[in-house]
């Protein structure tokens, strides 16, 4: 498994879903995770290199179902039975393993096709599991299912449809992830958002050099609440919400009623280092995509651990390191052999709290041994979430 960056690697990964989706057919239940990661890493050198648009499972079948003038009747023999063909193209019902290969070979469906999650278009085809809902009523939104969709129209307002129907959106997140349990987030984090009252906005505020001043509250012992009220002083609202069910990201950059910027966060790890990039680089999309969050259902999602080939996300990245340690400060970080000294220099050079050193020293050297003790744990949720 590696990152696709040319034709050619584009072309021998997709033929090496057809091995994996072999191998899951014949028992290999570890090749469904490499599949999911594949089919994530085709999609992004898609998305970036052919401009076309790449249909849904259900276009893909709908489509092949007009070239042979075929009915839903007839999808039974590779779907199941009248109803679970009817959950399937509605968008209600995934496609197991079986289905897809049976697709595949008897329709000649590509996989990388009938392998794409199917994103509700409207609030009606929104079905939230039972975890899902637990975890919102643990965190204030004691929901049922009949009221989803009030609740999506009052977190999303007049932009529900964009929202629901994310063309746009990058998601930086894991091919696991429930796309109805992310949104169920996204519209508690708008819902939250919507009581906050910040200093109005403008986006002359947020520069490089207020991103650097973020950054250096972290040397403060309440260096992550004085970084929230600052931000939310020049107009951007923080919301920290914990991860649902389903889901794996750690943070989100968006826009309330296309005006207001909201940036949420999970604390999906509770790591000093983790939360200070996943701030940093969600502030960074502000500064550097604010264009982008203003076209009708934009916002970024991401799993900071993933590493991505999308533009946007590798600029933001790259911003955020630029931010929290500085090229004239980071000498060490490239030292394989750095000492505990070196870091917490690299850290006083940069003023910010000793965890973003070692945690940085480690995701470069992919280390996660060295230095762990300087890494401060299990204080931020109990600090942010109360």
């Amino acid at each position: 498994m590696k990152p696709i960056r040319t034709s050619k690697d584009h072309l021998e990964a997709k033929s090496l879903v057809e091995d994996l989706m072999l191998q899951i057919s014949n028992g290999n239940a570890e090749a469904e995770d490499d599949l999911e990661v594949l089919v994530a890493l085709i999609e992004a050198y898609e998305r970036n290199n052919f401009p076309t648009h790449i249909p849904s499972a259900t276009d893909a079948i709908r489509f092949r179902m007009e070239q042979l003038g075929m009915t839903q009747r007839d999808l039974e023999p590779y779907i199941g039975s009248k109803s679970r063909v009817s959950d399937v193209m509605n968008g209600a019902r995934n496609l197991s393993t079986d289905m897809m290969r049976a697709l595949h070979e008897g329709l000649g469906i590509p996989y990388e096709a009938l392998m794409k999650k199917n994103v509700p278009v409207n609030s009606e085809q929104i079905e939230v599991k039972a975890p899902v809902l637990k975890r919102l009523k643990e965190n204030g939104f004691n929901l049922k299912q009949a009221q989803v969709k009030d609740f999506l129209s009052a977190a999303f307002g007049r932009r529900i449809t964009p929202a629901l129907n994310r063309k746009t959106r990058t998601q930086r997140a894991s091919g696991k992830t429930d796309l109805s349990a992310l949104l169920m987030w996204q519209a508690a984090v708008l819902s939250r958002a919507r009581s906050e009252s910040p200093a109005p906005f403008s986006r002359e505020n947020i520069t490089a050099d207020f991103l650097r001043s973020l950054a250096r509250c972290s040397s403060n012992p309440d260096g992550p609440a004085d970084a929230i009220a600052a931000l939310r002083s020049v107009g951007v609202i923080i919301v920290v919400f914990p991860v649902l069910p389903g889901t794996f990201l750690d943070g989100a950059a968006m826009l309330l009623d296309g005006t207001r910027p909201v940036v949420g966060l999970t604390l999906r790890h509770d790591r000093v280092d983790n939360f200070w990039f996943t701030l940093l680089h969600e502030m960074s999309h502000l500064l550097l995509h604010h264009e982008a969050l203003e076209t009708p259902g934009h916002a970024f999602f991401d799993e900071v651990d993933l590493r991505s080939e999308d533009r946007q996300e590798r600029e933001a990245d790259d911003m955020a390191l630029k931010c929290l340690i500085p090229s004239t400060c980071a000498s060490s970080i490239h030292n394989p052999y750095a000492s505990t000294q070196d870091i917490q220099a690299v850290a006083n050079c940069a003023g910010v709290h000793v965890s973003i050193a070692a945690g940085r020293w480690q995701k470069e050297h992919e280390n996660y041994k060295k230095f762990s003790r300087l890494i401060e744990r299990n204080t931020l949720r109990a600090r942010l979430l109360e």
